[in-house]
C-alpha cells in the first residue's frame, strides 16, 4: 500500500511538550505502511524517519515546532513500536498548481 486516504474521525491526537499532533494507527493491516496519507484533500509525505514511541517525547515536540514555524503541517503514523514522520507542505502544492 504507497497511499492511504483518511479522515479526521480516523485519527486521534497526541500531546506532548506543549506540541499537538495528529496520529493515524497504520497497525491495522499487513502490509507495508504507506508512502503517503491523505487526509481531507491534503497529501502527506513520509519523511523516512520514525520516533519510537517510548521515549519520542524528547524530540518529538521540538519536530512538530520546527516544521509549523515553517508552515508545513505534520502527522504521525503508528505502526508497532514506531510513529512515521508524515509532512505535508502546502507552498509545494501551490508550486504545482502554478505550474499547471
Amino acid at each position: 500500500m504507497s497511499e492511504l486516504a483518511v479522515t479526521f474521525d480516523d485519527m486521534t491526537v497526541l500531546t506532548e511538550g506543549g506540541a499537538d499532533v495528529f496520529v493515524v494507527n497504520l497497525n491495522e493491516t499487513d502490509e507495508p505502511p504507506p508512502y503517503y496519507v491523505d487526509v481531507d484533500g491534503r497529501r502527506f509525505s513520509f519523511d523516512g524517519s520514525t520516533f519510537l514511541i517510548f521515549g519520542h517525547s524528547a524530540i518529538m515536540p521540538e519536530w512538530v515546532r520546527e516544521h509549523e514555524a515553517e508552515g508545513r503541517l505534520v502527522l504521525l503514523g503508528e505502526r508497532d513500536d514506531r510513529y512515521l514522520r508524515y509532512v505535508h507542505d502546502p507552498a509545494e502544492e501551490m508550486e504545482e498548481d502554478e505550474e499547471e
